[in-house]
Protein backbone atom coordinates (compact mmCIF):
# COMPACT_ATOMS: atom_id res chain seq x y z
CA UNK A 1 0.00 0.00 0.00
CA UNK A 2 1.45 3.36 -1.07
CA UNK A 3 1.28 6.02 1.61
CA UNK A 4 2.45 9.59 2.20
CA UNK A 5 3.95 10.80 5.47
CA UNK A 6 4.02 14.46 6.44
CA UNK A 7 7.50 15.67 7.37
CA UNK A 8 7.80 19.34 8.32
CA UNK A 9 5.01 20.31 5.96
CA UNK A 10 6.31 18.24 3.02
CA UNK A 11 5.18 14.83 1.82
CA UNK A 12 7.42 11.76 1.90
CA UNK A 13 6.49 8.67 -0.07
CA UNK A 14 6.37 5.30 1.59
CA UNK A 15 5.13 1.78 0.99
CA UNK A 16 3.54 -0.16 3.84
CA UNK A 17 3.11 -3.92 3.73
CA UNK A 18 1.24 -5.88 6.39
CA UNK A 19 1.59 -9.64 6.92
CA UNK A 20 -1.39 -11.93 6.95
CA UNK A 21 -3.35 -12.23 10.15
CA UNK A 22 -5.03 -9.85 12.54
CA UNK A 23 -3.62 -8.14 15.58
CA UNK A 24 -0.56 -5.96 16.16
CA UNK A 25 2.55 -7.15 14.33
CA UNK A 26 6.22 -6.44 14.98
CA UNK A 27 7.48 -4.02 12.36
CA UNK A 28 10.59 -3.05 10.45
CA UNK A 29 11.35 0.33 8.90
CA UNK A 30 13.39 -0.27 5.73
CA UNK A 31 15.60 2.60 4.54
CA UNK A 32 17.08 2.52 1.02
CA UNK A 33 20.38 3.75 -0.32
CA UNK A 34 21.43 6.96 -1.99
CA UNK A 35 19.06 6.76 -4.96
CA UNK A 36 16.02 6.25 -2.66
CA UNK A 37 15.11 3.06 -4.51
CA UNK A 38 12.47 1.24 -2.47
CA UNK A 39 12.04 -1.58 -5.01
CA UNK A 40 15.75 -2.44 -4.85
CA UNK A 41 15.31 -3.77 -1.32
CA UNK A 42 12.19 -5.74 -2.18
CA UNK A 43 13.97 -9.01 -1.43
CA UNK A 44 14.49 -7.91 2.18
CA UNK A 45 10.89 -6.68 2.43
CA UNK A 46 9.55 -10.00 1.17
CA UNK A 47 11.69 -12.01 3.58
CA UNK A 48 10.56 -9.88 6.52
CA UNK A 49 6.91 -10.15 5.49
CA UNK A 50 7.26 -13.90 5.26
CA UNK A 51 8.59 -13.90 8.81
CA UNK A 52 5.51 -12.07 10.08
CA UNK A 53 6.76 -8.48 10.18
CA UNK A 54 4.93 -5.39 8.99
CA UNK A 55 7.31 -3.49 6.70
CA UNK A 56 7.41 0.22 5.93
CA UNK A 57 9.86 1.28 3.23
CA UNK A 58 10.43 5.00 2.75
CA UNK A 59 11.66 7.21 -0.06
CA UNK A 60 13.46 10.15 1.53
CA UNK A 61 12.17 13.56 0.55
CA UNK A 62 15.30 14.36 -1.44
CA UNK A 63 19.08 14.24 -1.67
CA UNK A 64 19.84 16.39 1.38
CA UNK A 65 21.36 13.64 3.47
CA UNK A 66 21.19 15.70 6.64
CA UNK A 67 17.39 15.55 6.47
CA UNK A 68 17.33 11.75 6.71
CA UNK A 69 17.05 11.69 10.49
CA UNK A 70 13.91 13.83 10.37
CA UNK A 71 12.41 11.62 7.64
CA UNK A 72 13.03 8.48 9.64
CA UNK A 73 11.64 9.95 12.86
CA UNK A 74 8.39 10.75 11.02
CA UNK A 75 8.29 7.23 9.59
CA UNK A 76 8.72 5.73 13.06
CA UNK A 77 5.88 7.93 14.32
CA UNK A 78 3.69 6.58 11.51
CA UNK A 79 4.56 2.97 12.30
CA UNK A 80 4.15 3.33 16.05
CA UNK A 81 0.69 4.85 15.63
CA UNK A 82 -0.58 2.21 13.19
CA UNK A 83 -3.29 -0.07 14.57
CA UNK A 84 -1.68 -3.16 13.02
CA UNK A 85 1.77 -2.51 14.50
CA UNK A 86 3.09 -3.39 17.95
CA UNK A 87 4.89 -0.15 18.85
CA UNK A 88 7.00 -2.02 21.40
CA UNK A 89 8.56 -4.18 18.67
CA UNK A 90 10.02 -1.99 15.94
CA UNK A 91 13.36 -2.52 14.21
CA UNK A 92 15.24 -0.85 11.36
CA UNK A 93 17.05 -2.26 8.35
CA UNK A 94 18.92 -0.09 5.88
CA UNK A 95 21.34 -0.26 3.00
CA UNK A 96 24.21 2.21 2.46
CA UNK A 97 22.67 5.64 3.12
CA UNK A 98 19.85 3.83 4.88
CA UNK A 99 22.22 1.91 7.12
CA UNK A 100 23.85 5.14 8.24
CA UNK A 101 20.56 6.77 9.25
CA UNK A 102 19.54 3.51 10.89
CA UNK A 103 22.60 3.56 13.12
CA UNK A 104 22.19 7.23 13.99
CA UNK A 105 18.51 6.73 14.79
CA UNK A 106 19.22 3.71 16.98
CA UNK A 107 21.44 6.01 19.06
CA UNK A 108 18.70 8.60 19.50
CA UNK A 109 15.34 6.83 19.48
CA UNK A 110 14.55 4.14 22.05
CA UNK A 111 11.73 2.83 19.87
CA UNK A 112 14.34 1.10 17.69
CA UNK A 113 14.78 -2.30 19.34
CA UNK A 114 17.26 -3.70 16.78
CA UNK A 115 19.06 -2.49 13.68
CA UNK A 116 20.54 -4.19 10.63
CA UNK A 117 23.06 -1.98 8.82
CA UNK A 118 23.99 -3.26 5.37
CA UNK A 119 27.12 -1.83 3.71
CA UNK A 120 27.45 1.33 5.81
CA UNK A 121 30.06 4.07 5.52
CA UNK A 122 30.58 4.80 9.19
CA UNK A 123 33.62 7.13 9.26
CA UNK A 124 32.01 9.53 6.82
CA UNK A 125 34.49 12.35 7.34
CA UNK A 126 37.42 10.05 6.62
CA UNK A 127 35.58 8.64 3.61
CA UNK A 128 34.95 12.04 2.04
CA UNK A 129 38.50 13.20 2.70
CA UNK A 130 39.88 10.08 1.04
CA UNK A 131 37.84 10.56 -2.14
CA UNK A 132 39.57 13.91 -2.79
CA UNK A 133 42.68 12.06 -3.93
CA UNK A 134 41.39 8.90 -5.59
CA UNK A 135 37.90 9.86 -6.83
CA UNK A 136 37.73 13.65 -7.32
CA UNK A 137 34.42 13.55 -9.19
CA UNK A 138 32.82 11.67 -6.31
CA UNK A 139 34.47 14.05 -3.86
CA UNK A 140 32.91 17.04 -5.61
CA UNK A 141 29.48 15.37 -5.63
CA UNK A 142 29.64 14.53 -1.93
CA UNK A 143 30.81 17.99 -0.94
CA UNK A 144 28.02 19.56 -3.01
CA UNK A 145 25.45 17.59 -1.00
CA UNK A 146 26.88 19.12 2.16
CA UNK A 147 26.60 22.72 1.04
CA UNK A 148 30.11 22.91 -0.37
CA UNK A 149 31.79 22.56 3.02
CA UNK A 150 35.45 21.58 2.63
CA UNK A 151 35.89 18.58 4.97
CA UNK A 152 39.36 19.76 5.97
CA UNK A 153 38.15 23.25 6.85
CA UNK A 154 34.61 22.60 8.09
CA UNK A 155 34.29 18.95 9.18
CA UNK A 156 31.18 19.49 11.34
CA UNK A 157 28.49 18.46 8.79
CA UNK A 158 30.37 15.26 7.95
CA UNK A 159 30.96 14.44 11.60
CA UNK A 160 27.25 14.87 12.32
CA UNK A 161 26.46 12.39 9.55
CA UNK A 162 29.09 9.82 10.61
CA UNK A 163 27.55 6.84 12.39
CA UNK A 164 30.84 6.07 14.17
CA UNK A 165 30.32 9.19 16.29
CA UNK A 166 27.08 7.74 17.68
CA UNK A 167 28.53 4.38 18.75
CA UNK A 168 28.61 5.25 22.44
CA UNK A 169 24.82 5.79 22.42
CA UNK A 170 23.72 2.72 20.45
CA UNK A 171 22.36 0.18 22.91
CA UNK A 172 20.05 -1.72 20.52
CA UNK A 173 21.28 -5.05 19.13
CA UNK A 174 23.18 -4.19 15.95
CA UNK A 175 23.99 -6.33 12.93
CA UNK A 176 26.57 -5.03 10.44
CA UNK A 177 26.84 -6.63 7.00
CA UNK A 178 29.79 -5.88 4.74
CA UNK A 179 31.23 -7.26 1.52
CA UNK A 180 34.88 -7.81 0.69
CA UNK A 181 34.38 -6.51 -2.86
CA UNK A 182 32.39 -3.40 -1.87
CA UNK A 183 34.12 -0.41 -3.46
CA UNK A 184 31.48 2.09 -2.29
CA UNK A 185 31.42 1.18 1.39
CA UNK A 186 34.72 -0.56 2.13
CA UNK A 187 34.56 -3.36 4.66
CA UNK A 188 36.77 -1.56 7.17
CA UNK A 189 33.91 0.88 7.90
CA UNK A 190 31.85 -1.99 9.31
CA UNK A 191 34.86 -3.29 11.23
CA UNK A 192 35.41 0.16 12.75
CA UNK A 193 31.75 0.39 13.75
CA UNK A 194 31.70 -3.08 15.26
CA UNK A 195 34.81 -2.40 17.30
CA UNK A 196 33.42 0.95 18.50
CA UNK A 197 30.13 -0.63 19.58
CA UNK A 198 31.92 -3.35 21.51
CA UNK A 199 34.27 -0.79 23.09
CA UNK A 200 31.26 1.17 24.35
CA UNK A 201 29.60 -1.87 25.87
CA UNK A 202 27.15 -3.06 23.22
CA UNK A 203 27.53 -6.80 23.65
CA UNK A 204 24.69 -7.53 21.21
CA UNK A 205 26.56 -6.58 18.06
CA UNK A 206 27.58 -8.84 15.21
CA UNK A 207 29.67 -8.33 12.09
CA UNK A 208 28.99 -10.49 9.03
CA UNK A 209 31.41 -10.20 6.11
CA UNK A 210 30.25 -11.76 2.85
CA UNK A 211 33.14 -12.88 0.70
CA UNK A 212 33.09 -11.36 -2.77
CA UNK A 213 30.00 -9.23 -2.20
CA UNK A 214 29.85 -5.83 -3.87
CA UNK A 215 27.80 -2.85 -2.80
CA UNK A 216 24.73 -3.86 -4.78
CA UNK A 217 24.71 -7.49 -3.61
CA UNK A 218 26.60 -8.77 -6.64
CA UNK A 219 29.16 -11.49 -5.99
CA UNK A 220 32.16 -11.63 -8.30
CA UNK A 221 31.15 -12.83 -11.78
CA UNK A 222 27.41 -13.14 -12.12
CA UNK A 223 26.25 -14.30 -8.72
CA UNK A 224 24.50 -12.38 -5.97
CA UNK A 225 24.01 -12.56 -2.20
CA UNK A 226 20.48 -11.23 -1.85
CA UNK A 227 19.14 -14.42 -0.31
CA UNK A 228 22.04 -14.69 2.13
CA UNK A 229 21.71 -11.02 3.10
CA UNK A 230 17.95 -11.25 3.66
CA UNK A 231 18.43 -14.39 5.77
CA UNK A 232 20.92 -12.62 8.03
CA UNK A 233 18.61 -9.62 8.45
CA UNK A 234 15.53 -11.71 9.24
CA UNK A 235 17.36 -13.97 11.68
CA UNK A 236 18.88 -11.01 13.54
CA UNK A 237 15.69 -9.00 13.83
CA UNK A 238 13.56 -12.02 14.66
CA UNK A 239 15.86 -12.92 17.53
CA UNK A 240 15.79 -9.44 19.06
CA UNK A 241 12.35 -7.96 18.37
Amino acid sequence: MDITINVAGAEMEGRLHLPEGSGAHPAVLVCPGLTRDIAGLGFIRDALLGAGFAVLAIRYRGMNLLDDDEDVAAALDHLAAHESVDARRIAMAGHSRGSMVGLRTAAQDARVKAVAAIHPVTDFLGYVRATRAYAPVRFDALVARFGGADPDVDPAPYERYAAINYADRIKAPTLLIAGTADMHSPVHHSVLMHDALVKHGNAETRLEIIEGSGHFFEVYYGGDCREATAKLVVEWISSHV
